[in-house]
């Protein structure tokens, strides 16, 4: 399945009215999927009517666009030996609105793990530091100059924060499913 296209969404919601960016709803994919939400279940297109279009109905063209990009969230998520998807500008755009989309991104991530794992109880410590390490970049200032070290900075944070989702999504939900499998099972 290929990737969703940034530029492409963006334009749909925007022709939706919709207030939320292609990256902060990918995130929300990306934190139900942590927080246990199955890639199989259908309820999520009300919720996000609800959380991000003012409880509008998005148009059959925007809910093609999210249901692909909804589909292939779900799909990279469920390989374990890739990190956590990022659907965000390419590296084109200036320094500053990548920034705000990583910020957008993780306030997403927050959001739609939270829908998800609010009755769970939460022990794992690298899960909690995770998830402090999210919410102090969703509150990063906005402020960026346009150079080399910059950019190299803003790939060292998005790393950071596919490692942290991908040990919140693998302590929470895919270490649990490997554990349901019985010792000297073998797998086909």
């Amino acid at each position: 399945m290929l990737e969703p296209d940034y530029e492409e969404i963006e334009s749909i919601l925007a022709d939706e009215e919709c207030e939320t960016s292609a990256t902060q709803i990918q995130a929300i994919f990306c934190g139900m999927f942590a927080g246990g939400y199955s890639p199989d279940a259908t309820n999520w297109v009300k919720t996000l009517e609800d959380m991000t279009n003012q409880s509008h109905t998005f148009s059959s063209s925007a809910l093609n666009a999210l249901k692909q990009m909804f589909s292939w969230t779900a799909q990279m998520m469920l390989k374990h030996d890739e990190l956590t998807p990022m659907l965000l500008p390419d590296d084109g755009y200036p320094p500053i609105d990548i920034l705000e989309a990583l910020t957008e991104w993780c306030q997403g991530f927050l959001l739609g793990f939270g829908l998800e794992s609010s009755e769970q109880s939460i022990e794992n410590d690298e899960v909690k530091e995770s998830l402090i390490d999210l919410a102090d970049i969703s509150n990063l200032a906005l402020e960026a100059k346009d150079d080399e070290e910059t950019r190299e900075a803003l790939f060292t944070l998005i790393e950071h924060i596919k490692v942290a989702t991908q040990i919140i999504h693998w302590e929470m939900v895919l270490k649990n499913q490997t554990q349901t499998i019985e010792p000297n099972t073998t797998l086909h």
